[in-house]
């Protein structure tokens, strides 16, 4: 049973990581920034833009994980050229991921 056991918790890490990924907490963070974006603040922006992205970097690593980062890092670089539609769109995107993402749900099934 222990082999069983064992097999499929590595199985579960290879399919993206932990099944308890919780990356949720960033999107009230990312939130800041789409506001920021929309407004025209670019320095705002570009600012909490960096400190999501920071943030996102610490949470764990997780295929989930890495397309957030991976979509803050062109939010960022689009701040850094003055681009804020496209840096906000980037943003959204990575939201989307977040949301997907969540603590494990338990209950009743079909």
């Amino acid at each position: 049973m222990a082999v069983l056991s064992a097999l499929l918790n590595g199985v579960g890490h290879a399919a993206g990581g932990p099944m308890n990924e919780d990356l949720t907490p960033l999107a009230a963070p990312a939130q800041k920034v789409v506001e920021a974006g929309k407004r025209g603040e670019a320095e705002a922006f570009l600012t909490e833009a960096k400190d999501l992205l920071a943030k996102a970097k610490e949470m764990p690593a997780s295929a989930a994980q890495q397309r957030i980062v991976g979509k803050l890092k062109i939010a960022v670089a689009e701040g850094k050229d003055g681009k804020l539609t496209e840096g906000v769109q980037a943003v959204e995107e990575a939201m989307t991921d977040m949301k997907k993402s969540g603590p494990p749900k338990f209950g009743g099934g079909t």
